[in-house]
């Protein structure tokens, strides 16, 4: 068998938490090993967590700011070039390029773009939509909803070494409730 098939049987490795403590101190200490890919499952938010698992700054601002300034000045350079250049008409004596007249219809087109890139963008950010992810396969993984934390290590290199984070997860200080290979 294969390197690549041996791989594709399986998604990682999970590790069953009951404290948001332990669960900090399994992905600083995981992180540190550098053993892979941390993600983590809780049912409410633990501060700390995204730094633990050495996640970046969230991007959704970015593209959200990115639709509101294209959507604006989008609109904007329309209506400047509808009413200049294509159909430059003096009705009642105002300048052809009268721009408190062009805000509101801008402002409302700047919305709407940056909301339109903030759906598209967190769709595209979080991989949706999928009907089904290898994180459902953990034994009791409905609990993270409830009163579990789960720490996931992918396996998304050839030379990721499962034995050796179930190792690494058996021998922390505050040591996980339940470790096991997640099926693909």
């Amino acid at each position: 068998m294969s390197e690549s098939q041996k791989e594709s049987k399986f998604y990682g490795v999970s590790a069953e938490f009951t404290t948001p403590e332990a669960l900090i101190a399994a992905a600083d200490e995981l992180r540190m090993l550098g053993m892979g890919r941390l993600d983590a499952l809780s049912p409410l938010p633990i501060p700390g967590l995204a730094i633990a698992l050495g996640m970046r700054g969230p991007s959704l601002g970015w593209i959200s700011m990115l639709g509101v300034l294209i959507g604006g000045f989008g609109c904007f350079g329309m209506i400047v070039f509808a009413t200049v250049a294509s159909y430059p008409f003096n009705i009642g004596g105002r300048p052809l390029f009268s721009w408190p007249y062009y805000v509101i219809p801008s402002f409302a087109a700047a919305m709407l773009v940056g909301a339109l890139f903030a759906t598209l963008g967190m769709l595209f950010l979080d991989r949706l939509p999928r009907l089904n992810h290898p994180v459902f396969n953990i034994d009791g993984v409905d609990r993270a909803t409830q009163d579990r934390m789960f720490l996931i290590v992918e396996a998304r290199s050839e030379d990721f070494d499962a034995r050796a984070v179930e190792l690494a997860l058996a021998g922390l200080k505050l040591r996980p409730r339940r470790i096991q290979r997640v099926p693909r």
